[in-house]
Formats: C-alpha cells, sequence, structure tokens
C-alpha cells in the first residue's frame, strides 16, 4: 500500500498482461481513494478503508495463485496505494483533524520513494520497485492513521508519530537498498532476498 507493497511480487515474473484479477483489484482503489471526497458519513469513510486495505491484502495473493505477477502489477500496487491513502488523508484536511504538517509527515515515505524513483529513472537507472519490510510496516500504519482519524482523532497525533517513525525507518531501508542495487556489488535478487 514503496518502491514498496508489492506484496512480494517478482517483479522479474513473465509479463501477464494489464488486465488480470490482481491488477483489477488494485485499480479498484483509485475509486475508493476518490469516493473519500464525495463521502462524509463516518460509516461509510470507514467502509471504504476497509475495503481498501482488503483489495491491498488481496491483489498479490490473487496474482501468486494465478501465476499473473508482473512488472506492471509491481507498479500498480505501490501507485494505487498512494494515490488511496493521498486522497483518504486529503479528505481530512478540511475536517480540522489532521493539520498540513501532520498530512506531510503522513506521506512523507511517499513523498521520498516517489522522487527517489522519478530521480533513478531520469538519470537512465532502473530501480524496481520491490516489496521491503519498512515499506509494508509504513502502508499498514498509514491504513491504521485513516481508522483513528475516523474513530479516535484524539489520538491522530500518536498516529503520526508511529508513522513518521516508520517512514524514517523504510527511508532509509529504501536509500540503502537503492544504494547497494545501483552501485554496489549485490544482485536485484541478493537485494530483494534482503527484503
Amino acid at each position: 500500500m514503496t518502491p514498496h507493497d508489492t506484496d512480494s511480487r517478482d517483479a522479474t515474473a513473465p509479463d501477464a498482461g494489464f488486465l488480470t484479477a490482481s491488477n483489477f483489484l488494485s485499480l479498484v482503489r483509485i475509486p475508493l481513494g476518490l469516493a473519500f471526497l464525495a463521502v462524509h458519513d463516518l460509516r461509510w469513510v470507514a467502509a471504504i478503508v476497509a475495503a481498501g486495505a482488503a483489495t491491498d491484502l488481496l491483489d498479490g495473493f490473487v496474482a501468486r495463485r494465478t501465476g499473473t505477477q508482473s512488472e506492471i502489477g509491481a507498479l500498480l500496487d505501490p501507485l494505487c496505494d498512494r494515490v488511496f491513502v493521498f486522497l483518504g488523508l486529503v479528505s481530512f484536511l478540511p475536517t480540522g483533524n489532521l493539520d498540513w504538517a501532520g498530512f506531510v509527515i503522513l506521506i512523507l515515505r511517499d513523498i521520498f520513494t516517489g522522487g527517489v524513483f522519478m530521480v533513478t529513472r531520469l538519470a537512465g537507472k532502473h530501480l524496481p520497485f520491490q516489496s521491503r519490510q519498512g515499506g509494508r510496516i509504513s502502508t499498514a500504519l498509514q491504513v491504521c492513521a485513516l481508522f483513528t482519524l475516523i474513530l479516535a482523532p484524539q489520538y491522530i497525533n500518536v498516529a503520526i508519530l508511529l508513522v513518521g517513525t516508520a517512514s524514517v525507518y523504510a527511508i532509509l531501508d529504501y536509500g540503502t537498498a537503492g544504494l547497494r542495487l545501483s552501485w554496489g556489488p549485490e544482485s536485484p535478487a541478493q537485494v530483494r532476498a534482503s527484503g
């Protein structure tokens, strides 16, 4: 839900095509994310978060079970995660339960990893999206932060602290893995195995 949350998909697997059940599950998070902007009843907002989390858990499982892991799926999953979380958090800014500083901390890992991915691509290097522990933890905590905003907004600062700490860990985790992959002797398979 980074070079991140691909649920251990192997980005080097043969391309299964774009229109797969797992990619559909990932893409469902885009309209779910947009629904945050239209729905104001907190029960429905909670249902949207639960549905988004369920699709994130299922897409990788379905891809593995059906043998449809692909590089496009490995890219699509974290992209849909980011859009979903971003729109969910944006929807809470007008409520006053989340301020801009908290918002930035909650998406800090996404800003960093997205920026690194774009810079490495512009530099002509191929840095594949790979699921790593720091990314998985950060995404899970972002979803918990959304539930906190819905169910107990008075504790959002605790969630922000947890996500911020996990984000720093994820940034260091991805940063060191990216440096090893780009300039070190390790192969991509070795970097994946360490995650």
